[in-house]
């Protein structure tokens, strides 16, 4: 069973579009943030975890510019990007917990996923 937390937050960002450092203009999206996670525990309590933590990161992003913020203020803050960072941070938070993916909106009818290698962690729930 897949479990999802999700929340949401606005913030700027500026990427750079090509190999020579053009960057687009300074904008603002409302980014979508969705975590799927497998646990071979309790899944409410891992649920109750995995939100918590998602919670906290957006916090630490709302209102700002990503480019402001590490390691985006060195990494391209695309969504693709940020994707790939939130899934490394969050197995490194909750190694208990093997993600599945981190899909990430930024604008209305757009979203990156990003699926990290699958790892020998055990995949299956638990009853609680």
């Amino acid at each position: 069973m897949e479990i999802a937390v999700y929340d949401s937050f606005p913030a700027a960002h500026r990427i750079r579009v090509d190999a020579a450092g053009t960057r687009e203009p300074v904008h603002v999206h409302h980014w979508r943030v969705q975590v799927c996670f497998t646990t071979p525990e309790c899944p409410h309590a891992a649920a109750a975890g995995a939100r918590a933590w998602v919670e906290n990161w957006v916090d630490r992003h709302r209102g700002r510019s990503l480019n402001d913020v590490p390691p985006y203020d060195e990494v391209n803050p695309t969504a693709e990007e940020v994707a790939r960072h939130i899934a490394g941070e969050f197995g490194e938070a909750l190694p208990q917990l093997r993600v599945v993916s981190v899909t990430i909106g930024e604008a209305a009818g757009f979203s990156a996923s990003y699926r990290p290698a699958a790892t020998t962690h055990r995949t299956s729930t638990t009853a609680c």
